[in-house]
């Protein structure tokens, strides 16, 4: 198994990516191999819980790669859900107020 492929790059101070380094070697010397999903598992449920700094969740969540959404998203808490959903919407909201442009596709609540 070439291990190479596997290194992170690593700043002195990003725990995570020391872990996942060590962890990657580990699994090297034993010729275990793991599904990149795992790696993206185990990475962000380090980060949420390793981190000194508290990295907003909606930034988490834009610089998320498409392949990496699935398990970024099933990892959140609800709240977690219920706050990335509030950012987006008010982002599209924004968008389009900018434009002068009326969103179709809104969701607003039908009171009655």
């Amino acid at each position: 198994m070439d291990k190479s492929k596997f290194k992170v790059k690593i700043d002195p101070n990003d725990k995570v990516a020391q872990i996942m380094n060590e962890w990657y070697a580990a699994l090297g010397k034993n010729g275990v191999a793991i599904q990149p999903k795992a790696s993206t598992i185990l990475g962000t449920i380090l980060a949420k819980h390793l981190n000194d700094v508290e990295e907003d969740v909606f930034d988490r969540y834009m610089n998320t790669k498409a392949g990496e959404h699935e398990a970024f998203w099933n990892s959140l808490s609800n709240d977690e859900k219920a706050y990335v959903e509030k950012r987006r919407q008010e982002m599209r909201d924004e968008w389009y107020a900018q434009r002068g442009l009326v969103d179709n596709n809104s969701k607003t609540l039908l009171k009655g």
